[in-house]
């Protein structure tokens, strides 16, 4: 039992948690039904969450906020971020060669191509507050959840630099004031076992502690087929090395990934709160390979084929031996991932004598990593290998009050220091193109500063106007060299096969002679917010928002080949315009939303083929300017007793305007990862069998339409459903669940690389119909 003392300052902040988690169900995220039984006289309009750094209810949030429960995430999602697409419309979710490890989120439109450890996404991913430089750290704290807040639309005012597609606010589960935890556990096929659990060490009524883990592991759905009819192949025999056999491994793809965190809160006043948490994560799992289907060896075979010559033997002899099997594959290089990852955060929240309140957030980030890639040849066409030391280092304080009983203001800054270094090998060592080894080493240090302050005035009670204000400024420094290695001493000789002929295609850096570059940038930007709220009925929310968004300047860090490909990269702005209506029925049994947005962009940052200071290279640039329109529906019902129904939809136009580049064809086209329609619907029923037990169906399905990758629009993504299905025995304590993901067993990619002469199309694919068990208990 908790004294009087104790029960101040975390009886508030656990009072504030509790109704923040009967919001997300209110909001139709949940159960409203089960809400409506647990809580009979529940008054949905007085809940809160804090996906804008203050205490506020979802319905009083000028935009759109989903709001994704644990509970939610796992029953029709993975153990990873690829959840977050499944239950959120509008959401796209890739992957490139890292796979899992390096995900790319994209909303509604505004995304990232760019998978270095340098780039920024567009999406701000935030965990327990802290900013996450790179979205490599990101599935190594994806445990133990208690919701993410996805808010969608530039946050460039409480969130700042690289918020222009919006924020995702990874909260983790709090320590809980009596012993106690839980265990979730799950078996499926293709070898697969997750574990993740944690439990509370109550050390004192004013010392409290949490320790979570997760552990995963699997075969992988992929056949592995070693290097097969290519082994002993080479390019130029007596010069290039034949290609080495590599035994079939049977099984790849396989998981194996541990984390563990560590949270302690501190009472350390009747008005002080300090919080800690520790989390490790170790990341060993195998990479996908990349499949040939006869298929699309028969495009590639047909087309000009620049730098192999279909008819060879050998390649006839492989071209043999190829089926339409996605999971199949081939491959000289066994991909793994070899990361470590560490966090520590520290946060102090302090309540003042005149009602203001204090935070002060502090966040250290580490991540070691190291993969191999493979082409979808099994010779070392183009192979790559890449290192990551990623560091970094973050405060924000912020101070909030009220200047009267109607007007609300917060102030606050932030600082962000990161350094990286990370190498990359390009091994085109057996192929026409460049039969070298090329490897470049880079260094870049960031130093970002942020000064924000925003206010909601509300004269009566059915207006609102809320402004919000920003500064943003970063000092970029990047430096490193490139050399080409040329082990076998062909540097300079023409491909023996090539279409038109004995043409050099050659690496433009002399072996003797290292390309080193050492550029610098400094760059700032003020993004601002505008919105009203209008209250005609209690159960109606109107609104209207005009904001500004920022991505900061960077550099390209993929392969530098020219001093051209190292230049800066400036700002990308854009101006948001948005309407909306929130509607929530009196009984809670029916919410709904619609969404108006148009985003205007300036100095879009992409790559393309560019002159860069005279030369003509492929880089990653400010391309051009950019328009998306579009519109989000959403809406959750309970017609009967122990039946939930929540559906949403997600519109979108996308053009690129005024491209800068050499090919002008591109203006017109879409932005990437833009899909001009994507939904989701779950249907889950509930019914009681008796008075212990409760029987818990789900089905439910994510569609995602067809789109692009890149701005060249020539890696068109097949628009794909996937649809899942749960049964769950429940009790008091625990429950059991059979899960089947991906239904229909539906074959889907979740990246795709076009031809460019060298190898066939790539394609990495999403995981086939999966199943098991789950056991949960709490205790």
């Amino acid at each position: 039992m908790k004294n009087e003392a104790s029960t101040s300052h975390f009886g508030k902040k656990a009072l504030a948690l509790a109704v923040a988690s009967a919001f997300v169900a209110a909001s139709g995220l949940t159960s409203v039904a089960a809400q409506a039984q647990e809580q009979a006289a529940a008054d949905i309009e007085t809940v809160t969450v804090t996906a804008r750094k203050k205490v506020e209810t979802i319905q009083d949030i000028p935009g759109v906020v989903n709001v994704l429960s644990r509970k939610q995430l796992r029953a029709n999602g993975t153990g990873d971020a690829e959840s977050l697409a499944l239950n959120t419309p509008g959401v796209v979710y890739s992957e490139t060669y890292a796979g899992a490890s390096s995900p790319r989120i994209t909303i509604r439109g505004v995304g990232d191509d760019d998978f270095n450890p340098n780039g920024s996404a567009s999406a701000a991913i935030h965990v327990n507050g802290v900013y996450q430089g790179t979205n490599g750290l990101l599935n190594g704290q994806y445990f133990d959840i208690d919701r993410v807040e996805v808010l969608k639309g530039p946050q460039g005012t409480l969130y700042g630099r690289n918020a222009t597609a919006g924020a995702v606010n990874i909260l983790s589960k709090r320590p809980g004031f009596e012993f106690g935890g839980y265990i979730d556990l799950d078996i499926g096929n293709y070898g697969t076992y997750r574990g993740e659990g944690a439990v509370d060490l109550p050390v004192s009524e004013t010392f409290l502690v949490r320790v979570a883990g997760m552990y995963e592991s699997s075969d992988g759905f992929y056949e592995h087929l070693g290097t097969g009819p290519l082994t002993g192949f080479s390019y130029t025999p007596g010069v290039i090395a034949a290609q080495e056999e590599v035994a079939a491994q049977g099984d790849w793809g396989g998981a194996d990934r541990q984390s563990a965190r560590i949270t302690a809160e501190w009472e350390a006043s009747a008005d002080t709160l300090v919080s800690a948490r520790l989390t490790v994560g170790k990341d060993d799992s195998e990479l996908a390979i990349p499949d040939v289907s006869a298929d699309n060896w028969a495009e590639y075979a047909k087309s000009d084929a620049f730098f192999l010559n279909p008819q060879d033997p050998a390649l006839v002899e492989f071209a043999n031996a190829l089926d339409n099997d996605p999971f199949t594959v081939y491959s000289n290089v066994l991909p793994k991932l070899d990361s470590d990852q560490h966090a520590l955060h520290l946060q102090v929240d302090h309540d003042f004598v005149s009602g203001m309140t204090g935070t002060i957030l502090l966040g250290y980030e580490a991540l070691d990593r190291e993969y191999e890639t493979s082409d979808n040849m099994p010779i070392a066409m183009a192979d790559y290998g890449f290192e990551n030391d990623f560091s970094q280092f973050t405060v924000e304080a912020r101070l909030a009050g009220d200047l009267a009983d109607n007007i609300g203001w917060l102030v606050g800054a932030f600082m962000l220091k990161d350094d990286i270094d990370f190498g990359t090998n390009l091994r085109f060592l057996n192929s026409g193109l460049w039969q070298t080894d090329v490897r470049t080493d880079y260094q870049q240090e960031r130093d970002s500063f942020g000064l924000f302050a925003s206010s909601d005035w509300t004269p009566v009670d059915w207006f609102t106007l809320e402004t919000g204000i920003r500064y943003s400024s970063d000092e970029v420094t990047f430096k490193g060299q490139t050399k080409n290695l040329d082990p076998y001493g062909v540097y300079g000789t023409p491909p023996k096969f090539f279409p038109a002929g004995e043409v050099y295609i050659g690496v433009p850096i002399d072996p003797n002679a290292p390309l080193l570059f050492d550029e610098s940038l400094d760059d700032s930007e003020f993004t601002w917010k505008v919105s009203s709220i209008f209250t005609p009925a209690k159960q109606w929310r109107l609104y209207a928002t005009v904001s500004t968004g920022y991505k900061a300047g960077g550099f390209d860090g993929s392969t530098i080949l020219t001093p051209q490909e190292a230049l800066p990269i400036d700002s990308e702005t854009l101006v948001a315009y948005e309407l909306g209506a929130k509607y929530r029925s009196d009984d809670g049994l029916l919410s709904a939303e619609v969404n108006l947005f148009n985003y205007d962009f300036e100095d879009y940052q992409s790559t393309a083929k560019l002159m860069v200071a005279g030369a003509s290279t492929n880089v990653r640039a400010n391309v051009a300017d950019a328009t998306i329109q579009g519109a989000e529906l959403a809406f959750t019902l309970s017609p009967i007793e122990g039946l939930d129904i929540r559906a949403g939809g997600s519109f979108i136009s996308s053009e690129i305007d005024n491209f800068q580049g050499e090919d002008a064809t591109i203006e017109g086209n879409d932005l990437p990862f833009s899909p001009d329609t994507s939904w989701n619907l779950a249907v889950v029923y509930a019914t009681p069998i008796s008075e212990q037990f409760t029987l818990r169906t789900q089905l439910d399905a994510s569609n995602t339409g067809e789109h692009y990758q890149t701005i060249d629009n020539n890696d068109l993504v097949d628009g794909y459903t996937v649809t899942n299905a749960r049964i769950a025995l429940e009790a008091e304590d625990w429950e059991v669940a059979l899960w089947v993901r991906n239904l229909a067993d539906k074959d889907y990619n979740v990246g795709y690389f076009p031809t460019t002469g060298l190898t066939p199309d790539t394609f990495l694919k999403g995981a086939p119909r999966t199943f098991g068990v789950n056991f949960m208990m709490n205790f």
